[in-house]
């Protein structure tokens, strides 16, 4: 058996933290065979391959929209949620030629930017076809959203039609998700809860990404609530509930699943706890470059300091993003909250995405067996294992 030997300057992995001058071992087919700690002392070696620079596995992009990729440089920032809304619904049509090569030419800019596995939501077809023929993992969130009472029953069996599409012709991982607290009917998150499959182990939901989110659920009034009526929404049936989205949120979900809650820039102590207490198998999707786009902000820091071995990173779309860069999420988290280590950043956009959608056995560390892939981060701050604007990705395996 062939065994290809890779050294550098640190070696990070979740499960071992740096090692200096550390030997990672590949397979043939760029399976882990074993990282050695070599206490910083690297002598050398026939064919051993030594770079300047961090090498970590690949990089699980938690939260994404591929489907909007066409959508590049189309939707005006700083609108806040709702007028990301009103922008993104009518920009969703375009000529099927072009939608199908902003996807294909998304997929290929997140495998050159070393990202091996990705939760996508999808609320059509169109990048099934795509993904179905990718080196990158994905699992489809099929995303149900109608605040229509009388159209519930249309808008699950659509997600449920989409989910079977996606697994029995393109063999692709998918399950039903529901799209927001504001988004959904109570009937519709009735259908989700009482219909869930032994299959459906996770849902990715996005979650107060704006103030606005809130009043809805609370008080049925505010600029959400606006201009998802002028949009036509239904949202007669949305009454006052007294109460932030996510505890709301809760009562409608079931208990046994992963969540997956996404943005959370709205996101108080309390609503934390009060989830906590619903459900223990919670992972806080940050995606900090899409947030700057929307609204101008990032989340604070009391998820962050929480949470650290829950929280995970997206790049959301390119239609509220210039670039699906997990190493440029990272960046803006580290200027946005300086005393967190890169120990912290790496972890977050390997192993707990990883685990977050359930891949952990085969991606997110250097451990025997995984296929995790291998990437050389590049122009770092070596000496204080910080990264700098000019740090870049590189992929060796």
């Amino acid at each position: 058996m062939k065994i290809r030997k890779i050294s550098a300057s640190y070696i990070f992995s979740a499960n071992t933290g740096f090692l200096k001058n550390g030997i990672l071992s590949l397979c043939e087919d760029n399976r882990v065979l074993k990282l050695t700690d070599t206490g910083g002392k690297l002598t050398e070696e026939a064919n051993l391959e030594h770079y300047n620079g961090i090498l970590c596995p690949g990089f699980v992009n938690a939260h994404c929209h591929l489907e909007l990729s066409h959508m590049l440089g189309k939707i005006p920032r700083n609108q806040e949620l709702q007028g990301f809304i009103e922008s993104v619904i009518p920009g969703r049509k375009a000529d099927a030629e072009e939608i199908q090569k902003a996807i294909s030419k998304a997929d290929k800019q997140m495998r050159e930017e070393g990202i091996v596995a990705v939760g996508d939501i999808c609320n059509n077809p169109d990048s099934f076809a795509v993904k179905s023929s990718s080196r990158i993992h994905y699992h489809s969130f099929i995303e149900v959203l109608g605040t229509s009472e009388v159209s519930a029953e249309r808008a699950f069996r659509n997600g449920q039609n989409l989910v079977q599409l996606a697994r029995q012709k393109f063999s692709l991982n998918a399950s039903i998700t529901p799209h927001s607290a504001y988004g959904l009917s109570e009937s519709l998150f009735t259908l989700i809860r009482e219909e869930k499959s032994s299959s459906d182990t996770m849902f990715s939901i996005h979650n107060q990404e704006s103030g606005a989110e809130n009043d809805l659920v609370s008080t049925a009034s505010g600029k959400l609530f606006d201009t998802l009526s002028k949009l036509g929404f239904d949202l007669s049936s949305k009454t006052p509930q007294h109460k932030n989205s996510l505890p709301w949120l809760m009562e409608q979900l079931p208990r046994d699943i992963r969540l997956l809650l996404v943005h959370n820039l709205y996101t108080s102590e309390m609503d934390i706890r009060n989830s906590e207490a619903e459900n223990a198998d919670i992972y806080w999707v940050m995606c900090p470059k899409s947030n700057f786009y929307i609204g101008g902000r990032v989340p604070d820091d009391v998820l962050l300091k929480r949470f650290p071995d829950r929280i995970c990173v997206g790049t959301d779309s390119l239609a509220s993003n210039d670039k699906l860069s997990m190493l440029e999420e990272l960046y803006v988290l580290q200027n946005a909250h300086p005393e967190i280590p890169l120990k912290e950043l790496l972890t977050w956009s390997s192993l707990n995405g990883a685990k977050a959608l359930g891949v952990d056995k085969w991606f997110g560390s250097f451990e025997p067996g995984k296929k995790s892939g291998v990437l050389l981060i590049e122009n770092a701050d070596i000496q204080n294992l910080r990264l700098k604007k000019e740090s870049r990705v590189k992929v060796l395996a």
